[in-house]
């Protein structure tokens, strides 16, 4: 028997379409045939088989209705849950405007959100910025991009970069929000795949779904396998990649250069089918770097070194809203309160005050006495001064014991070889959520910085100290020891703080504590020591003072993360936690907003990005409260204090002008202070500050902000998004009470007992947000759902044995609609959480895997006329399987009893009545009054069954017929409309990169010297690089004007159309 491609086959006991034939090379031998599975269960996998040696080989020819209404009728419950969930099913890409991901997520959905994915689903090969501001949920809308191109079968395989603090994060999103599972690419993840199979294998392979970091990405041993796995080209695969801002060419003086990572990037993209780029802060004011990120996610739209010019084209590709223009369209997000806590008039002798001046006078000798020395050992001693003065401003208790660290090295100096600079980072700052050091304990860490300390002293030792700079560090050194144990006045306001919000009676007997929570950060391991000794004393004989606070910081390890981050999270009702110290190491991703609105940052990071991330804790998605504060503390008698209080105002604008810190504005800002900040130079240091802004704002804003839509656009859009929302949950038909009855109908054909509340008065208030519980269905129904069950416990910690875990742990209530917090005691259930997807995979495979279902009821009607409804669903599929187009599509009659009938057959009822019996039927499907048919009739409509039948699915399949080149006519459109706009598209980049060439060559001409001899060599090699490529580009460009529109209407193309048989509906009159 001869197959051929875009025919359905049976192989195995599965349905497949048959993608590609390889004829045999001579009569003895055998034909490779290439095949995409059709089964919902494993829709789109891939197999290769060699046709004669099948045994069960065979070509589909019609489908069978024989197995329907054989074994009598299911209770109507069990049908409806069996229907719904094929109708659930069903995608199309017929209509862009209808999509399903949002309805397959674990979180409520702003209809802003939807923005990216209307605007991905117009896009033959996705290649979309995602430009939000923080906290609008970059994740989540990425997240339903992904989510709707898997279910679409256009996605198979997904590597998701990101920076390493927030790589968790993302696994625990993708994982809770929408049922996918990751797996962390990581130095473990690579270990644990040789030493399970063997040195020689590529860790990429084993996978489909991968998150790897910035810093692991950058390094060839994990990008040179991924290229291994991807090839010259991957189909099907996409690229996430966060912050992608971190990939473009690093800014120069004039012309941005290419980093390490803008090269890593660009080679593994061009790789990736689809492509997903995230950030808050895209254009960094060079005008070419901004083209080149561009480029790196859509190279048809755009070029290296041609600017941006066009709106419509950075529309097409890229979504950019602030939360200001959300507040304006009544959004709400918490008002982010920057709040300065003034600690003045202190005494001229005030330890804090005195040891500045001291430190300022020591650093001044010290550069007197180094004037003549190298600039590397100037340098090293500015780097020690700076590190000093940062820990002053931090605590007496840190400044104290460095500075031992430092006299230490003084008294044993001798002239040490030059260090490098490079090799003392950790004076400059100290580890961040990103740094590796993050993750080691906290004694390693202070032990290198010590040595640190140590190396640059010494270095600085190129000539012998003053006796005055002797004297100043003994006296240093015995007020800090006098002092260092003792309450600051920062923690005085801090514990009157305290007193007034979280615990009233503070300082009594049993002091009971509000239900209110603090987090309190600080830069360094001895102040958070510090801070953790004063307040403890400050809280002592209050109710369970012991349990009240808890301290986060790095190397603290992930079981103790979590137990911290759950504790804090959790309702201060039910939990004592209520004050959480913090130091910048604790990781980025995690969230702890869910009971806290208040943050005290009891020392300024000197770096404006770490005391954003710090707020940013806290402001974000899911904060309850409509005020966040952060507090600082400042000293205006210390000239360290006021300019960096100049620095938080400036950098809050920024913020809320610009809706994020720009990486560059942030360098700027940080390089003003690299070298401390002297007493002397603070007024100069504080005008510089104010005037700091981003280079080139008239170009970002042509470039960028311009495109950003405004009220008006804005309100009209959202209007829209939530029109295709309405449009896409009644297309699906999902409600929250179907969406229950059928977890219980499965549960049922399980053997197991149906959901229950939890609390039988919260479910007769309202059954959507009440919680429920599932039977444990590994003990009752299959021992092989224990895996399953385990996305419903809380999380096990490290070390801990699965069947302890289990043993120890109940499984948590379900919920149908998102809680919208952070608490973690119900699980949300949507329609891709693992649970459901079992559950529910059951239907899914009635008529193939599993026949506990006739697929045929009787429900009862209040309409006098009874009917019959063939269903039957039509499946539309492109090329690799892709599922192009589904529907349940049905004929009705008026039903009449084939002895009466005599030789006349069923008529099929006009499409306007039908929608009418169908609508009926979602009534009686609803009603338990009309699900109770009796015996008799039962007994009559099934001896009928096979003649209805052999009458209705002719009409059946004419209309399936119909439909079917409806959908393929509407997909042939789809498909050429979108090749003529990437015909367009691909042209104007050829005329911009030649009106570029004749610019760059008028330049020239004009410039008789070397052109561009303004420009450092490295930012002209870049230039001349970047003129090369346009060459190479305007080549590719002749052959993708061909092969690009060719290809997008390949992906349209039908390649097989099947009609499977779902069931048959009598709907029998109550009136008999």
């Amino acid at each position: 028997m001869n197959v051929v491609a875009g025919q359905i086959v049976r192989v195995r006991s599965r349905q497949y379409l048959v993608e590609d034939i390889v004829p045999k090379p001579s009569e003895r031998e055998d034909t490779l045939v290439r095949l995409s599975c059709l089964e919902d269960d494993a829709l789109g996998e891939q197999l290769e088989v060699l046709w004669e040696r099948e045994v069960d080989a065979r070509i589909v020819g019609t489908t069978s209705w024989e197995a329907i209404a054989n074994r009598g009728f299911d209770c109507p419950r069990l049908f409806s849950a069996y229907v719904h969930t094929l109708r659930w099913n069903c995608v199309t890409s017929c209509d862009p405007k209808l999509f399903q991901a949002p309805y397959r997520a674990g979180i409520e959905v702003k209809a802003y959100q939807l923005e990216p994915l209307r605007k991905a689903l117009l896009m033959p090969r996705v290649g979309l910025f995602i430009a939000d501001d923080v906290g609008l949920g970059k994740t989540i809308e990425a997240g339903l991009i992904l989510r709707e191109m898997l279910m679409r079968q256009k996605v198979r395989r997904v590597a998701i970069s990101c920076p390493p603090s927030v790589v968790r994060q993302w696994q625990e999103e993708m994982e809770s929000r929408f049922g996918l599972t990751f797996l962390i690419f990581d130095r473990e993840f690579v270990a644990s795949c040789r030493s399970q199979r063997g040195y020689g294998i590529n860790p990429w392979t084993t996978h489909t779904r991968f998150i790897i970091s910035h810093a692991l990405l950058r390094d060839e041993t994990y990008a040179a396998p991924l290229r291994d796995w991807l090839g010259d080209f991957a189909a099907s695969s996409m690229l996430i990649l966060d912050e992608a801002h971190n990939a473009a060419p690093a800014s120069g003086a004039k012309y941005a250069v290419d980093s390490q990572l803008t090269r890593t990037v660009r080679d593994l993209a061009l790789r990736f089918e689809h492509k997903l780029f995230l950030s808050a802060t895209p254009h960094n004011g060079h005008s070419n770097s901004f083209a080149a990120l561009l480029e790196i996610l859509d190279p048809q739209r755009f070029c290296r070194g041609v600017p941006v010019r066009d709106r419509k084209l950075l529309d097409t590709v890229m979504v950019r809203r602030l939360k200001q223009d959300l507040r304006e369209i009544g959004e709400e997000f918490p008002e982010r309160r920057v709040i300065p806590i003034w600690i003045d008039n202190l005494p001229e002798d005030a330890p804090e005050l005195k040891l500045s001046r001291l430190l300022q006078e020591y650093r001044n000798l010290r550069e007197e006495r180094l004037k003549a020395a190298s600039k590397s050992t100037q340098n090293a001693a500015m780097l020690v001064m700076t590190s000093l003065q940062k820990r002053l401003l931090s605590s007496i208790e840190a400044f104290a014991r460095t500075l031992k660290v430092h006299s230490s090295a003084v008294e044993k100096a001798a002239i040490s070889s030059p260090v490098d600079l490079q090799r003392l980072s950790l004076l400059l700052e100290s580890p961040g959520a990103d740094d590796e050091r993050a993750e080691l304990a906290e004694e390693e860490v202070q032990a290198e910085e010590d040595a640190q300390v140590t190396a640059a002293t010494r270095q600085a030792a190129a000539s012998e100290f003053t006796a005055r700079e002797l004297e100043i560090l003994a006296q240093m050194t015995q007020v800090a020891d006098r002092v260092r144990y003792q309450a600051d006045p920062r923690i005085d306001k801090l514990v009157a703080w305290i007193r007034d919000n979280l615990c009233p009676n503070l300082g009594q007997p049993n002091a009971t504590w509000l239900e209110r929570r603090v987090i309190i950060f600080t830069e360094y391991t001895d102040t958070k020591r510090y801070l953790q000794q004063q307040l403890q004393a400050a809280i002592a004989l209050s109710d369970r003072e012991r349990d009240r606070i808890d301290v986060f910081h790095g190397g603290i390890g992930e079981e103790r993360r979590e137990a911290i981050k759950n504790a804090f999270n959790s309702d201060p009702a039910r939990h004592p936690l209520r004050i959480l110290i913090a130091t910048d190491a604790a990781r980025e991703g995690v969230n702890l907003q869910n009971n806290c609105a208040d943050l005290f940052h009891f020392d300024v990071p000197w770096n404006p990005s770490r005391m954003e991330q710090r707020n940013g804790r806290i402001d974000r998605k899911l904060q309850r409260s409509p005020v966040v504060s952060c507090y600082y503390f400042v000293l205006p008698q210390r000239a360290e204090d006021r300019v960096l209080d100049v620095l938080v105002k400036k950098t809050a604008t920024i913020q809320k002008e610009l809706g994020s810190l720009s990486p560059v504005v942030e360098r700027n800002l940080s390089r003003l202070l690299s070298e401390g900040i002297r007493h002397q130079e603070a007024s100069n240091i504080t005008q510089s500050i104010e005037k700091a802004d981003l280079p080139n704002l008239q170009i970002i804003s042509e470039e960028l902000e311009e495109n950003r839509l405004r009220k008006q656009d804005l309100t009209k859009q959202i209007v829209q998004l939530q029109e295709m929302l309405k449009s896409s949950r009644d297309w699906l038909g999902l409600d929250d009470r179907h969406f229950r009855e059928a977890i219980s109908a499965s549960l049922e054909i399980l053997g197991a007992t149906p959901l229950t509340p939890v609390d039988a008065n919260e479910a007769c208030q309202d059954q959507a947000t009440a919680r429920w519980a599932l039977p444990p269905l590994d003990q009752r129904a299959d021992p092989t759902w224990a895996t399953t069950l385990d996305t419903l416990r809380p999380p096990r910690q490290k070390g801990q044995k699965p069947w302890e875990w289990r043993r120890e742990t109940a499984i948590r209530p379900v919920v149908f609609r998102d809680p919208g917090s952070l608490d973690g005691d119900v699980v949300h259930l949507h329609l891709e959480h693992r649970v459901v997807q079992r559950l529910l995979g059951r239907f899914l495979a009635q008529g193939f895997l599993h026949d506990e279902l006739t697929r045929a009821c009787v429900c009862l009607t209040d309409d006098p006329m009874p009917k019959v409804i063939a269903l039957g669903r039509l499946s539309v599929y492109g090329q690799g399987a892709s599922r192009l187009h589904d529907e349940v599509i049905a004929i009705a009659a008026e039903w009449s009893d084939p002895a009466a009938r005599g030789r006349k057959k069923l008529q099929p009822l006009t499409e306007g009545e039908k929608d009418n019996v169908l609508q009926l039927l979602e009534d009686s499907l609803a009603s338990p009054r009309l699900q109770k048919a009796n015996e008799t009739v039962k007994e009559l409509l099934k001896q009928n069954a096979a003649q209805d039948i052999a009458d209705l699915i002719p009409h059946l399949e004419r209309r399936a017929k119909v439909l079917a080149q409806r959908a393929e006519k509407k997909l042939t459109e789809r498909g050429q409309k979108e090749a003529t706009e990437m015909k367009k598209i691909l042209e104007q980049q050829r005329d911009r990169i030649t009106q570029r060439q004749k610019e760059i060559k008028a330049i020239e001409g004009v410039q008789l010297t070397i052109p561009f001899a303004e420009f450092p060599v490295e930012e002209q090699r870049q230039l001349e690089a970047d003129s090369r490529h346009w060459e190479k580009r305007l080549k590719a460009l002749a052959e993708e004007l061909q092969t690009e529109p060719a290809r997008i209407e390949a992906s349209y193309q039908v390649r097989a159309v099947r009609v499977e048989p779902v069931g048959l509906v009598y709907l029998w009159s109550v009136s008999g």
